[in-house]
């Protein structure tokens, strides 16, 4: 719910010399486009429904922001809002459909996404989902690593309110969002050697928590499960976790160390080929080796997810709760959080629930509600869809790494 850095992409687009050049601003983020041909939903529109109602209703709810960035179109919020309705009450008079779509194409315009190396409109999907594992209240030879709420020791450095009295600070601002949901730095206090002054330096690394204990007195531990399963549910963001006392504990995302994302499997392409990697593969491989190896390998991974208990289901960055087929993460920097889209990708088919390699991929489409972030979904032309809960919700997103389409679906002017 976790980061590339933009600079070596983009030094890595320039020495290839094929890649398309990276925007620089939300102005270049989506442009007007023809509709697509057909418009079809794969899921149940009465699911649809049920999560732009609550989408609505968060909108409304949120005070200081009077507008979304749609590219270079920006729409007063209310405005926005009042487009969204009268597409519910078309959805809502009509349960074929058929309404809906009627009042979609003659009412609202489709805006394409800059997107990535494809061109305009394409993007890279993967998916997330919502894990459920075995823990226990107490440390045990099974149940070792901790699941730690955020440390008292951390601290928010806010870059963006140093860029309101530093202008200089601006162009590094974005840098620092593409690190953090909030926009901030992740720090903690240090006296300055023979000094009483104290200085302010980067927050513990992954291997600094788990393997050196760092945070061993300022983080208060909430259960403990198996480390591999630790290291997967930080990258998920939120889960369930099921006691040994028969209970469950649902988790959720409270902050995150500061550390920049890095993909753990490009270090495996010499064991897994890269166009067969998947989650599940790397689950396994790491589930081989001695626990100090597979450690190393985790640690090669420095961001860290702290997390907080949970009574509903898992929270988006938006504020709703995840849709399972409907919340998809995009990066903030350039999409509005909030906002209607529409989705084509291509879905796993399975020939049984225990593979882990899709029999083959279909072509889908969905719309969506574009309410989370992620760490490693940066840029302009990635897009993380979230599955569900559970075993088989594991099973889809851990191959989901195909080529789509995604538009933003926006009310034509005076239409409404």
């Amino acid at each position: 719910m976790v980061i590339k850095k933009i600079l070596g992409a983009a030094l890595t687009f320039l020495a290839v010399g094929c890649a398309r050049a990276p925007i620089k601003s939300v102005d270049q983020s989506m442009r007007k486009a023809d509709a697509p041909r057909e418009i079809q939903d794969d899921l149940a529109l009465l699911d649809l429904g049920e999560a732009l109602l609550a989408n609505i209703e968060r909108l409304k709810a949120i005070s200081g922001s009077s507008s979304l960035r749609f590219g270079k179109i920006e729409i007063e919020k209310s405005k926005y809002v009042e487009s969204l309705e009268y597409l519910l009450s078309a959805l809502n008079a009509d349960s074929s459909g058929e309404l809906f779509l009627k009042t979609l194409k003659s009412e609202f315009d489709f805006y394409e996404v800059y997107g990535g190396d494809s061109g305009w409109g394409s993007v890279f999907v993967t998916s997330y989902y919502e894990p459920v594992i075995k823990g226990s209240l107490k440390k045990n030879k099974t149940y070792t690593q901790a699941l730690y709420e955020a440390p008292s020791d951390m601290i928010k450095v806010d870059v963006k309110e140093f860029a309101r009295v530093f202008p200089i600070l601006e162009s590094y601002q974005s840098v620092v969002i593409e690190k953090s949901r909030d926009g901030a730095l992740r720090g903690r206090l240090i006296k300055e050697d023979g000094a009483d002054r104290l200085s302010v330096v980067p927050y513990y690394s992954r291997e600094e928590i788990d393997v050196q204990g760092k945070i061993r007195k300022t983080a208060k531990v909430i259960c403990y499960v198996e480390p591999i399963d630790a290291f997967f549910l930080q990258i998920q963001g939120s889960g369930r976790v099921e006691l040994t006392n028969g209970k469950e504990l649902r988790v959720g995302y409270a902050a995150q160390n500061g550390h920049g994302y890095r993909a753990i499997g490009k270090a495996l392409f010499d064991i897994i080929p890269k166009e067969e990697m998947t989650a599940q593969k790397i689950k396994n491989h790491l589930r081989s080796l001695p626990a100090d190896e597979a450690q190393k390998i985790m640690n090669l991974n420095p961001s860290y997810v702290f997390f907080q208990k949970q009574e509903s289901e898992p929270l988006s960055f938006f504020g709703t709760e995840v849709v399972a087929g409907r919340t998809i993460a995009t990066d903030q920097m350039y999409f509005p959080k909030g906002a209607l889209a529409y989705l084509q990708y291509e879905k796993p088919i399975f020939s049984d629930d225990e593979s882990d390699v899709a029999q083959e991929f279909t072509k889908s489409s969905r719309f969506v509600l574009d309410q989370d972030t992620g760490g490693a979904i940066r840029g302009p032309g990635r897009v993380d869809l979230f599955w569900g809960r559970g075993k088989l919700a594991a099973q889809a997103s851990g191959v989901m790494r195909n080529p789509g389409r995604l538009y933003y679906i926006l009310p034509k002017k005076n239409a409404l």
